[in-house]
């Protein structure tokens, strides 16, 4: 048996928005019904725009000696009243790495920046075609909080809410 390639997490800074605009598209391009944006609202980014979302948010890669194989966001929850609360999003894992460990790192590493930033929870929205990654975050402690939205381009797909309470 082959070991797995070796793999760090790196927290993404603003020199770093080609290799950010690159896992991007490729996970737009690979999964485009796990995503809100899609990858032709994201590919007319300019340098500028790439660096404006990594300032607004905490985004952290997942490298092996090839480059980057995951990523994966934390940001402000948008409802009013929860401001405690973060969101992860974007976590996507690339075909060649999966089944490696990197979704359960990226997840733990937006978790503990969540936790560092005296957060109380963190909430996912997680499709509900994709029982990989429902399964993956249930392994991580979220759990459903029997909240559901409607996906924003398939009608036969809704968002399932997921909670980690910190």
């Amino acid at each position: 048996m082959t070991e797995p390639p070796r793999m760090h997490l790196h927290v993404v800074r603003p020199d770093d928005w080609e290799s950010h605009r690159d896992i991007r598209l490729e996970m737009l391009r690979d999964a485009p019904d796990a995503f809100w944006f899609t990858y032709a609202d994201e590919a007319v980014y300019d340098e500028a725009d790439w660096v404006e979302r990594i300032e607004g948010a905490w985004l952290v890669q997942a490298r092996d000696a090839a480059g980057v194989v995951g990523s994966a966001g934390l940001g402000s929850h948008w409802e009013p009243g929860r401001a405690t609360t973060a969101t992860l999003f974007g976590l996507y894992v690339a075909p060649r790495a999966r089944g490696l460990g990197v979704g359960e790192a990226l997840v733990d590493a937006v978790v503990r920046e969540a936790r560092r930033l005296g957060k109380s929870e963190v909430v996912l929205e997680v499709g509900s075609h994709n029982g990989a990654a429902v399964a993956l975050y249930e392994r991580c402690g979220f759990v459903r909080t029997g909240a559901t939205h409607p996906h924003p381009r398939r009608e036969d797909v809704h968002e399932i809410e997921m909670v980690h309470r910190l």
